[in-house]
């Protein structure tokens, strides 16, 4: 497009194109009523967090009928948070990758819901699991137990504080404080080690990849990109590449990692329906 020229003859600099956070502050009108294009995706964006509840929902109101709260809740639960956590922590490599801003409420909510959902588990699995040593025992009686239990335990801080009122008060140590996500984690991490071990399964499934049925095999593919995205230095030359036009070579640059995370992503969620339908029906598996 040519530069336009002005009255006076002038020619004034071609228009920058408009950004996606500038069309998300625009407005959508639906007869009388008036809603951002921003607050109406995010919105839709929010729900797939409520998904693990309402899997486990009918489990919670039979009672554990058909012990579908034993068998598999830990799964349905337990993913549940992971996929919420790890959706919080991918929100900041996002906009770095992006330069968008208009998801950065979607932190928050996933973070919020990874500790819901955790609480949740926990809850229930005290409640409800056949571990011995009573209720200390179905959450700390094995190292994974432990070491989720232990999650849950650092998640209540970030919970309590996860509001602007809190943010204001704390002041700098709010940001302190939050730095916290990187223990839990760690930890994350830990517990599906400790629970799956490094021995590959699940080829007999059907799909022939044993691999990335191993869900700290998956949650090490995930972590990979969103750590690399974090380190200064890469942050800085991502920044540079999109300031000068260059996203392409960003992408290309990133492509292998990209795909590393989709393809543990994939997993986890194919994961969370397939158990997830199991105890919607009332149908739990035998692990």
């Amino acid at each position: 497009m040519a530069p336009a020229e002005t009255a006076a003859g002038v020619t004034s600099p071609p228009a920058r194109p408009r950004t996606v956070d500038a069309w998300m502050g625009e407005d959508l009108i639906f007869s009388a009523v008036t809603v951002k294009k921003q607050s109406l995706i995010l919105f839709f964006l929010r729900l797939p967090a409520l998904v693990p509840l309402i899997f486990i929902l009918r489990g919670w109101l039979s009672l554990n009928e058909m012990d579908v709260l034993t068998s598999t809740e830990a799964d349905v639960l337990g993913t549940g948070s992971e996929i919420c956590f790890f959706a919080a922590v991918s929100v900041t490599p996002l906009m770095t990758l992006t330069g968008a801003r208009w998801i950065a409420p979607l932190r928050r909510w996933y973070g919020i819901m990874f500790a819901v959902i955790g609480i949740a588990d926990a809850t229930t699995a005290a409640l409800t699991a056949d571990f011995a040593g009573g209720v200390l025992g179905r959450l700390a009686g094995h190292t994974f137990l432990l070491s989720g239990f232990l999650i849950i335990l650092l998640a209540l801080p970030l919970l309590a504080t996860a509001n602007t009122p809190a943010q204001r008060w704390l002041g700098k140590y709010w940001k302190r404080l939050q730095k916290m996500t990187y223990v839990i984690w760690g930890f994350i991490v830990l517990h599906l080690l400790l629970l799956d071990g490094f021995r590959p399964f699940g080829a007999a499934q059907g799909d022939g990849d044993p691999v990335f049925h191993q869900r700290f095999y998956q949650s090490v593919a995930i972590s990979i990109p969103l750590v690399l995205l974090r380190l200064p230095p890469i942050r800085r030359w991502v920044a540079q590449q999109r300031e000068a036009g260059r996203q392409w070579t960003v992408w290309l640059a990133l492509a292998p990692f990209a795909a590393l995370y989709l393809i543990g992503f994939v997993f986890i969620i194919n994961e969370e329906i397939f158990t997830g339908t199991k105890v919607i029906t009332m149908h739990p598996s035998a692990d």
